[in-house]
């Protein structure tokens, strides 16, 4: 609900208003447990919350059976005041049928203004468009689709012409996460702000620039979704790339949303597209055992790729990317290599910036060994809490898409973009290289599965 110029209310809310409802498709899944019921936790302590919330899932089940589950994804975290607040409700419907936007819409009679948030698959956001289009919910209604956004660059922008088509530009929000990590925002932060580092980020300094994110955890629960994108639709082409974009593009032109995503798409246009000879895709043993995962599954659980970046600041400077399930180890981070002082040994000199475990800038220096009188390596490193004001990624992402705020989404240019890096990974016909869980990956002269 909104004003006019002369304080009275409007009857008609705009576009950029805060919303009076959140649909969650998906809400029900392995991610609700991992991050959307925690971020709905995380909104209500903080006061930011304060509208219905219904899930919706194919499963019958009663509006108490979705807050059992609620409060057992919280588990000890769960505040039985705060979620005591929330108005949670379960409407049980299929993503592609009309009559479970009917449904929706019979409920929230008197809203003026919801987002439908839809972890789901991308071929479904179309049906789910025209569903919301042809119900009775309000022609304001914010469609928020979850990522892989299609599953090639072609798709990706017939997808969102379809959606376009029917809903028009501004009601549609596309998901990448990583945009609402403050460790990834710091990114962009610490490298324009202090002239150590800023004058350092270029190719005539940088060596090589390695973006890693490394998981201990598998895929249990979420089979079939996996089979449907395996490593690079999952994380590469949005997540690791988008992390890449924020660290190595150019400091926009100003404090606007609109400047923050033009530099970020002009950065993704002038990443060259993925060599598929330096490609080593990998998949971790016991991943065919699982549910939904097919007996002879060729499907990457890690996969490790170089490209560079085309553009006067970057260019010839190689970037490798490298992404896996069931690791030794969970981190995610961006190092970038320093070139060796000319005719001065010594130390290689790093700077990394850590999304996980902790969010943090270190900066490995060359100082004397009091002992040897050698140059020795030491790390200073700055850790800040990850999280905006106590706020998870997902919560900060809900509470934009709440807003009307495009901040922490993607933008179609930039999503085709990035597409297009990963085009020559889509197709791969190489079997991928068995690994062990808890090790450290494949091997590239390891046998193929």
């Amino acid at each position: 609900m909104g004003f006019d110029a002369h304080g009275q209310r409007r009857d008609v809310p705009e576009l950029n208003d805060r919303a009076d409802a959140l649909v969650m498709f998906g809400l029900t899944g392995d991610l609700g447990d991992k991050k959307l019921f925690p971020a709905l936790h995380d909104l209500a302590a903080a006061g930011k919350l304060g509208v219905p919330v219904i899930g919706v899932g194919r499963s019958e089940r009663t509006d108490d059976d979705l807050r059992s589950m609620f409060r057992d994804a919280l588990g000890e975290s769960y505040l039985p005041d705060v979620a005591d607040s929330i108005d949670l409700s379960y409407v049980s419907g299929d993503s592609t049928d009309a009559a479970t936007y009917d449904d929706l819409a019979s409920r929230l009679v008197d809203v003026r203004l919801p987002v439908v948030y839809a972890a789901l698959p991308p071929g479904v956001f179309g049906d789910v468009a025209r569903g919301i289009a042809a119900s009775g919910l309000p022609d304001t209604t914010r469609l928020v689709a979850e990522k892989p956004f299609g599953d090639d660059a072609r798709s990706a922008r017939q997808l969102h012409d379809e959606i376009v088509d029917v809903l028009g530009l501004e009601r549609l929000f596309i998901v990448d996460h990583f945009l609402a990590k403050s460790s990834v925002e710091n990114m962009s932060t610490a490298r324009t702000s202090n002239a150590l580092i800023a004058n350092s980020m270029c190719a005539q300094y940088v060596e090589s620039i390695d973006v890693v994110m490394f998981e201990t955890g598998g895929v249990d629960g979420r089979g079939s979704f996996y089979e449907s994108v395996g490593a690079v639709r999952d994380v590469l082409q949005n997540h690791l790339l988008q992390l890449l974009a924020v660290l190595t593009m150019e400091a926009p032109a100003d404090g606007t949303d609109a400047a923050f995503h033009a530099a970020l798409v002009e950065l993704l246009e002038a990443v060259r597209p993925f060599d598929r000879s330096t490609a080593l895709f990998g998949q971790y043993d016991g991943y065919r055992e699982l549910d939904d995962v097919a007996d002879d599954s060729t499907v990457e659980t890690f996969v490790g790729a170089t490209t560079s970046i085309d553009n006067a600041r970057w260019r010839d400077v190689p970037v490798t990317i490298r992404t896996g399930k069931e690791l030794a180890q969970d981190v995610t981070s961006a190092t970038i290599t320093l070139r060796p002082v000319d005719g001065v040994g010594g130390v290689t000199n790093r700077i990394t910036f850590s999304v996980k475990p902790q969010s943090s800038v270190s900066i490995d220096l060359g100082v004397l060994d009091a002992s040897s009188h050698e140059p020795t390596r030491r790390t200073v490193t700055l850790c800040e809490p990850d999280g905006h004001a106590g706020l998870s990624d997902y919560a900060v992402m809900l509470d934009n898409a709440l807003d009307g705020g495009r901040r922490h989404f993607a933008e179609i240019d930039g999503v085709v973009a990035a597409w297009w890096v990963v085009d020559p990974l889509l197709t791969n016909s190489t079997p991928p290289v068995s690994y062990a869980p808890g090790t450290s990956g494949p091997s590239s002269d390891a046998d193929t599965t």
